[in-house]
């Protein structure tokens, strides 16, 4: 997210070709981020910032491919929907969802593991990022899975993707008569096609 605050960078970016950045965003809700990170907490002091910083690099030409696990410690049934909720209203280019992985031999795996919420210990091939390996706090492993394809359907519905990229569309031409406005160049060539 903090490349949302150097426009200099991002205009470089631009310039450059890059046309997307995939940022792990995590959660659009505080009680997902609260404790993710164990020792700073740093993606909850960014939550305030996130739509901002996503249209922010998205008015740039950048596209965002917002990241997500739904199913976290903070997680109920509602993450569903602002997740959904979050994705339309920024116009988030792209979306990847996925449910939290406890990998074996990791800290998470291990403290999990513990807690009796390995749904089966030492089966590697849960671990995909889409298949629900643990046992969620706010929901129960049924409900997780239920949601996250329902989720999913919404999500990658042509319709929801189509009103995303349309929004940001919107979003990048009103940038780039800023643009030109401002003694840049007001032709949509100033901004890399994303064909």
């Amino acid at each position: 997210m903090s490349i949302a605050e150097d426009e200099e960078l991002l205009r470089a970016m631009r310039e450059a070709g890059c046309r997307q950045v995939l940022v792990g965003l995590e959660s659009p809700t505080d009680a997902g981020l609260d404790r993710l990170e164990m020792r700073r907490n740093w993606k909850l002091r960014q939550l305030p910032r996130y739509e901002h910083a996503v249209r922010t690099i998205q008015s740039h030409g950048i596209t965002v491919n917002g990241c997500f696990i739904v199913g976290l410690d903070g997680h109920t049934e509602s993450v569903f929907d602002s997740v959904f909720d979050f994705a339309m209203q920024t116009s988030l280019y792209d979306v990847q969802i996925t449910v939290p992985t406890a990998f074996p031999g990791t800290p998470m795996y291990e403290r999990l593991l513990a807690e009796g919420r390995i749904v089966e210990p030492g089966a590697w091939e849960r671990c995909t990022l889409l298949d629900v390996n643990i046992v969620p706090k706010g929901m129960s492993v049924e409900r997780l899975e239920r949601g996250f394809l329902e989720l999913a359907t919404r999500l990658y519905d042509e319709d929801a993707i189509r009103a995303r990229r349309e929004g940001f569309m919107k979003l990048r031409a009103r940038a780039a008569g800023v643009l030109g406005s401002s003694g840049g160049s007001s032709s949509d060539e100033s901004i890399p096609s994303l064909a």
